[in-house]
């Protein structure tokens, strides 16, 4: 699937588990679902999916930082979170960070990305970071890659293994692609309303 089904899926998927109540609630939820829902295509190769992708993550990264000034503004906590953790614990959240995603950027996509690997080292380095992240980040990610394993080309879900995944149902730039992205748009606006209301 392409980036805006992986992004409103991945984002109501975790709202749905974390039913969160209020706003400054919300925003944990928000910020780790949006970089959980397209962190693994960081990989894409073709000029086509790399152009999706470049700006899903645009979208993704302002979302991120929106939520992030809202919280810093409100008090909500995970501003506070960054500026009462040990420094020396969120460097080396952010650096292991940095280089997962580096490592992710330049491997084959669906490979390393895409792999529960990738998604365990990220989700530690992120808990040293901003542990109220976690949980949205973990939902999004899994709903990426079980996305993308209805599509034709296979998952190296278990990477370092050669073997990838994949149920071959679906084409990632077609008709399900569109489906889903109109599914997840209206999941996502139910369930922020039902949890807020």
């Amino acid at each position: 699937m392409l980036g805006k089904a992986h992004l409103t899926i991945g984002m109501a998927a975790a709202w749905t588990l974390a039913m969160p109540e209020t706003v400054p609630a919300a925003l944990p939820v928000i910020a780790g679902a949006a970089a959980g829902s397209l962190i693994c295509d960081i990989d894409c190769d073709s000029p086509a999916e790399r152009n999706d992708s470049s700006k899903q993550r645009i979208l993704a990264a302002v979302i991120t930082a929106a939520a992030l000034i809202t919280d810093g503004l409100t008090g909500a906590g995970m501003c506070r979170t960054i500026t009462e953790s040990g420094s020396y614990l969120w460097c080396a959240g952010m650096a292991g960070l940095v280089v997962t995603v580096a490592f992710a950027n330049v491997s084959a996509h669906r490979g390393f990305s895409h792999s529960l690997t990738a998604m365990a080292m990220e989700t530690i380095f992120l808990y040293l970071i901003l542990p109220q992240c976690v949980k949205p980040f973990v939902i999004a990610f899994i709903t990426h890659i079980l996305l993308d394993i209805t599509n034709k080309k296979r998952v190296r879900l278990f990477y370092p293994a050669k073997k990838g995944f994949s149920l071959g149902i679906f084409y990632a730039d077609r008709m399900a692609n569109r489906v889903c992205e109109i599914a997840g748009a209206v999941w996502l606006i139910l369930v922020i309303w039902t949890s807020l209301r």
